[in-house]
């Protein structure tokens, strides 16, 4: 959130969460330096400023509306069942050599791309299209702006070494186009060509349920104008470009970006790992799929339990969280599905493990023994303890765990250990992302289940 000061400086403000309860949210606004400039409370829509620095120049009703944008961004932020405003910002990209940045500017027939999808060249990735869908009306005008020949906005590809395109920016629009011709749109809220070409599928063995011969030629004549990532580009120049075109509903994040630029086998093992049952209970289904954030949590995972298998430890994280997770998949573009199945197998372990041992209201949360308790407001995911918890647990035989230990039985002893270490509740509150905040909250928790788990 910027801010203006008398002064005449601009300063951006960044929100710590102090404080949830059910339908309420107290929040301190403080700038890089840690410097409080707001005290902020919502309450169920209400906003109420309960401190305000005196330097600040902007008017009520200016500070009121950018209240009122970042209490919703942070409200939507929490359904996805995790605390991500605590985590502290990530660093920006590094800039790279601009001769790097290689692009081909390119017109593609409407055919050829259809054939590419069907032969594999160019990957819709269904799973993630499924996120971010028109609706029947937005997809009918696409169709018609193409039948009048209103050209499109610029198309952007990226292109790999073997020839095989993603989508980098126009999803939506190819994704309209390409179920338009598998004759599964019929045309629906058409402005200009309702009469002729309403309730019509792009072609039918029935000439009144398909468009005109004069459209299905126009149609299939149209070109669209693409620029092309070349495959020498390298990956975070990819990323980069990604994240400054993309132009949907939404801008993505940076997991819906990686999931696009990442190889079917990473893909597929993020599918298996957050669909899977045991990883729903023990997180009590808060970690939402919506955006992704099931699978950036996992991937979290895979990133971290590998630094453990082959380093014995986490201390070679930089505390960038995004470019470190950007550098794994990277690195891992390349690999099938069965290199990840130990560490998928390990990943299963640690959450019937957690959901033995905590129980799944409070396992990875930010538990006090006071919030304890069925009728207690539910703690969102932390993801450095979800992180933590998770290598930490994965390497745990399930049947000796259950064999030697009471269910819970890590449930209090953890809660205690975050309630009398201030340290360890400072570091899981604010910046959980830091090198220094997940060094020390792995060490602690290692200590407490060397100490607390019977394992025999």
């Amino acid at each position: 959130m910027e801010i203006n000061t008398k002064n005449g400086d601009k300063i951006i403000l960044d929100p710590r969460i102090n404080e949830e309860e059910q339908g309420k949210i107290l929040i301190d606004l403080l700038d890089e330096n840690n410097k409080l400039w707001m005290k902020v409370e919502s309450c169920n829509g209400s906003i109420k400023i309960n401190e305000r620095n005196d330097e600040i120049a902007d008017e009520e009703e200016i500070i009121e509306s950018k209240l009122d944008d970042l209490i919703s961004e942070i409200i939507e932020k929490q359904k996805s069942g995790t605390d991500t405003y605590n985590e502290g910002k990530s660093k920006d990209i590094k800039p790279y050599n601009p001769e790097e940045i290689k692009v081909n500017s390119d017109k593609l027939s409407i055919t050829l791309i259809f054939q590419m999808i069907e032969n594999g060249d160019l990957d819709l990735n269904p799973d993630f299209q499924r996120h971010l869908v028109w609706n029947q009306i937005q997809k009918s005008r696409l169709i018609e702006s193409i039948l009048l020949r209103i050209p499109l906005p610029m198309f952007y590809f990226a292109e790999d070494k073997d020839g095989k395109f993603t989508i980098v920016d126009g999803l939506q629009r190819i994704s309209a186009i390409k179920e338009f011709m598998d004759n599964k749109l019929p045309l629906k809220g058409l402005q200009y060509l309702e009469k002729t070409c309403g309730n019509k599928f792009y072609e039918t063995k029935d000439k009144n349920t398909g468009i005109d011969a004069k459209y299905f030629r126009w149609f299939n004549l149209t070109s669209l104008s693409a620029n092309i990532i070349d495959p020498s580009s390298p990956y975070l120049v990819k990323y980069d470009i990604f994240r400054r075109i993309n132009t949907g509903g939404k801008p993505l994040n940076n997991q819906e970006i990686r999931n696009c630029l990442t190889g079917q086998g990473l893909r597929e093992a993020l599918k298996e790992m957050s669909t899977m049952s045991e990883f729903r209970t023990a997180t009590d289904n808060s970690i939402k799929p919506k955006r992704m954030e099931d699978q950036e949590v996992a991937l979290r995972f895979l990133m971290f339990y590998d630094k453990v298998k082959k380093e014995g430890n986490i201390e070679s994280y930089t505390g960038n969280m995004d470019a470190s997770l950007d550098k794994f998949t990277e690195d891992n573009i390349k690999r099938n599905k069965t290199y990840f199945n130990q560490a998928i197998e390990g990943f299963y372990t640690a959450m019937k493990n957690a959901e033995y041992l905590l129980g799944r209201r409070y396992a990875f949360r930010k538990i006090l023994p006071a919030t304890i308790h069925p009728d207690a407001y539910k703690q969102l995911i932390n993801k450095a303890l979800f992180v933590c918890i998770s290598i930490l647990l994965a390497d745990y035989e399930y049947e000796k765990i259950i064999s030697c230990n009471d269910k819970n039985s890590l449930l209090f002893p953890l809660a205690e250990k975050i309630q009398s270490d201030s340290q360890l509740l400072n570091y899981l509150s604010y910046g959980t992302n830091s090198k220094a905040n997940l060094l020390y909250i792995y060490s602690v928790l290692k200590e407490l289940f060397m100490e607390k788990i019977r394992y025999e």
